[in-house]
């Protein structure tokens, strides 16, 4: 056995090597790191035009500005409150509306929804049917069901804005 091929075990048969032999890898690019948060712990950008997207770090959610008010694409609990404040960052950046008067659910999962009560009962909340009859089974008050639904495809004109879903 070459001196670079010896282990220093740490248990039976665990196969752990000292510092020395470990092999060398490239860094992590700064690019696969995500953008950097601001001190709220949010970071917000533009997508195209009036679609931006909001980010904690680890998920993500996106909105929509529209003369007919804010249309929210999930709300992760994660992000929470901080979903406010980014819309609010960038309707005083625009001078349009921030208020949040859609919110589009992707589906049922809590980490996707959580913080959906956080935005008031007469925002309109659509997603698929399934979604609805599986957040009406779940019956978690932080994940209000959607009013409206769809079932294979619905096409939504919102403020001039068209968003189809699938």
């Amino acid at each position: 056995m070459s001196a670079l091929e010896t282990t220093t075990e740490t248990s039976p048969g665990s196969g752990a090597r000292t510092a020395e032999t470990l092999p060398d890898y490239a860094p992590v690019p700064r690019s696969a790191l995500g953008p950097a948060l601001n001190d709220q712990g949010y970071y917000v950008g533009r997508v195209e035009r009036n679609l931006y997207w909001v980010t904690d770090g680890t998920y993500q959610s996106a909105f929509l500005t529209t003369p007919d008010g804010v249309v929210l694409l999930d709300a992760p609990p994660t992000i929470g409150h901080n979903l406010q404040r980014a819309v609010d960052e960038i309707a005083a950046a625009n001078g349009v509306s921030n208020k949040v008067t859609y919110l589009i659910y992707s589906h049922h999962h809590a980490d996707h929804a959580g913080a959906s009560s956080l935005f008031d009962r007469d925002v309109v909340r659509i997603g698929h049917e399934d979604t609805r009859r599986l957040l009406l089974r779940d019956d978690d008050p932080a994940r209000p069901a959607p009013e409206e639904t769809f079932q294979d495809r619905r096409t939504l004109d919102i403020g001039g804005e068209r968003i189809d879903l699938a």
